[in-house]
């Protein structure tokens, strides 16, 4: 996988920058997970890697990819290409200056913490949150129902293996499986929240595709969505996921779970701390 577009008819020529790509990260240390599994789309490895990375690691990750990009441009435009470990050694040197800079500097701007969490939406209208997990050839999907006050109306989770399932693929079986657990509720009025932008701006029509199995499988969703008397389709920050994320991580050894009014503690208590 790489990030960057294929810009030479080569195979020769690409075969070798994506070697020196993948040289540069293993040098900083990437994650293994992160270099060995193959991506389709670059949204979704860097979604990947902020779900296995810490914000340290993430920002050292966008400062490698940075003057990866810019060695990969003095190649093609001035035809020199720096050693894989002379681009990591200067990216070490970055990350440290900067961290003494943010050290020994206040910000210009100074930052004020915002508390994100799940939001009480209008009357009448009922919220759905959906999330997948893709782990280890393993994927997890987890879905909890909320009226206007924060009250759990139901929810489930699921979990299985397919070594074939992309990320993009699991967020949107998880919003499928949403809708279907929304219509089993009468629901009539709904809200649907993800943290997966792909899915948004599919559902939300800015991707048209009427080719891919992906592309149908998304007009089919349409179709379903047309039951509701209002619907709308939002992205949220993962923060105001937590209880969606939860459960589909613990769908991941749990196999299948689905709840109604009757929620577990551990649920419970998280539950009314993302609502208060």
């Amino acid at each position: 996988m790489s990030c960057f577009p294929r810009m030479s008819k080569s195979p020769s020529l690409n075969r070798t920058l994506d070697w020196n790509v993948q040289a540069i990260l293993t040098l900083g240390g990437l994650d293994g997970r992160l270099i060995d599994k193959k991506y389709f789309h670059c949204i979704d490895w860097l979604e990947d890697a902020m779900r296995i990375l810490d914000r340290k690691a993430f920002e050292d990750l966008i400062t490698t990819l940075w003057n990866s990009w810019n060695n990969r441009n003095n190649f093609f435009f001035r035809g020199k290409e720096e050693e894989a470990r002379i681009v990591w050694e200067r990216v070490r040197t970055i990350n440290h200056d900067f961290c003494i800079h943010n050290i020994v500097n206040k910000p210009i701007i100074l930052v004020t913490p915002i508390v994100q969490k799940w939001e009480k939406l209008p009357n009448g209208f009922v919220k759905i949150n959906v999330d997948a997990t893709v782990l280890n050839n393993k994927t997890g999907f987890g879905v909890i129902i909320r009226d206007c006050d924060g009250f759990v109306i139901g929810g489930g989770g699921g979990g299985f293996k397919d070594d074939f399932m992309t990320t993009e693929w699991a967020e949107l079986y998880a919003f499928e499986e949403g809708i279907n657990l929304a219509h089993s509720f009468n629901v009539e009025n709904a809200i649907f929240e993800t943290n997966c932008t792909n899915i948004v701006n599919r559902i939300k029509k800015r991707k048209e595709d009427h080719v891919t199995i992906i592309g149908h499988r998304t007009k089919e969703i349409h179709k379903s969505m047309e039951l509701f008397t209002k619907v709308e389709v939002k992205w949220i920050n993962r923060s105001c996921n937590k209880v969606a994320d939860l459960i589909c991580k613990l769908a991941l050894s749990n196999c299948n779970m689905f709840f109604w009014h009757g929620l577990s503690k551990g649920y419970h208590d998280i539950v009314i701390r993302d609502s208060i």
